[in-house]
């Protein structure tokens, strides 16, 4: 994925279509400058008679990398997968975002964006540290409050959002089963932070978890999974679920 300025053979790159001709079309490639030329035949998949039937200029268009020399390179737009052309494209979301970010709140941009690419390579790997919880990544660069509330806050809003339900049915043949599984309910209650039960009809409850983002909310409600599992078979209860993404 693009990353620093050096072009990489193999490498994907957000590029803008800058002049369309016969045989294919020359694109300047993401934040480099540089042009490069993508054959015709590099276009698509089908066969394509009129090259403006897919593009138009000024468009912007995922490329990789075929050549790279002093005097040319070439590009392919057919070649690039799905998957690099979604994680390209939300490299550049993320990048651009963040760049405007800096151009409204401090004075010298370009100055600040040229130095956490030397730092990190480019906006979206300090944006990616940011992600995992390191926030001290912000700290060499010495942003004014302003900026460093407005990094952080659109960080946060980027987090997968996830709600994990599950519909669990729980079942005591012995003579204190309703005591049993009020037990073990209440006691899983003693630790209740980012979910929460509720009662449906016997036999079935519902558990919903909701740690924020989606990494955390797996975690835990496999955690709480696990405990059910575990403290059912110790109180002779009989434990099942199904869970209900959302």
């Amino acid at each position: 994925m693009e990353g620093t300025d050096e072009i990489k053979v193999g490498g994907v790159y957000i590029c803008k279509v800058k002049k369309i001709l016969q045989h294919g079309i020359i694109v300047e490639i993401g934040s480099t400058r540089k042009e490069g030329f993508v054959h015709i035949s590099e276009l698509s998949n089908r066969w394509v008679k009129n090259v403006k039937d897919l593009v138009r200029e000024n468009s912007l268009v995922v490329c990789k990398v075929l050549e790279s020399t002093p005097q040319s390179i070439s590009l392919s737009i057919k070649r690039v997968g799905d998957n690099e052309k979604r994680q390209t494209l939300k490299e550049w979301s993320i990048s651009n975002r963040l760049q405007k970010l800096i151009e409204k709140y401090d004075k010298s941009p370009q100055n600040l964006i040229d130095a956490i690419k030397g730092e990190y390579g480019s906006l979206y790997n300090l944006y990616s540290e940011l992600l995992d919880g390191n926030t001290s990544a912000l700290d060499k660069f010495k942003l004014k409050q302003d900026l460093k509330d407005a990094v952080l806050k659109f960080v946060e809003s980027t987090k997968k959002k996830l709600v994990i339900r599950s519909l669990l049915t729980i079942r005591s043949y012995g003579e204190d089963g309703v005591d049993s599984i009020k037990r073990l309910l209440l006691e899983q209650y003693s630790d209740r932070k980012t979910w929460n039960f509720k009662y449906i009809k016997a036999p079935n409850y519902m558990l919903e978890v909701n740690a924020g983002d989606a990494k955390k909310t797996l975690a835990e409600n496999r955690k709480i999974i696990d405990s059910l599992e575990k403290r059912s078979k110790e109180l002779g209860l009989e434990f099942n679920y199904k869970e209900i993404k959302s």
